[in-house]
Formats: structure tokens, sequence, C-alpha cells
């Protein structure tokens, strides 16, 4: 799964990747700060709605925004 977030840093990073490896510890997770979107994407968790939800709740709970990339 990806998603557009508006991190703007490796701090912003490392916290955001923190929070989405306590919730999916399972998960691989990543961030490509050097994408127009600031994508985070993860492999290894369920790829629907109600995950996407889940993770963009987690985002606003590090102080950031995200949506949903879909395919």
């Amino acid at each position: 799964m990806k998603f557009k977030t508006d991190a703007q840093c490796k701090h912003c990073s490392a916290t955001i990747l923190d929070k989405m490896r306590s919730i999916y510890p399972d998960a691989q997770w990543s961030m490509d700060l050097e994408d127009a979107d600031k994508v985070l994407e993860a492999h290894g968790i369920p790829e629907n709605g109600e995950t996407a939800a889940k993770v963009i709740a987690a985002l606003e709970e590090t102080g950031f925004k995200g949506s949903w990339i879909q395919r």
C-alpha cells in the first residue's frame, strides 16, 4: 500500500515509521521523501479501506496528514 503524506524531513519520516512499526510490526515500511508526494509504503499489510483508514488515523496521531494512493 502507498500513502501520500505531508512529511518534510528525515525526522518526520522517522516519527511516522516508528508509529507504523508499532501498529504493524511485521510489515515492511519505507518512506520516499524525494517523491513529490512524500510516499509512505507498506508491504505485508491487508490492502483494503479498513487498513488505509487505520494508517491514516495513525498518521494524524503523529501530527501528519495522509491519503491512500489506490492503484
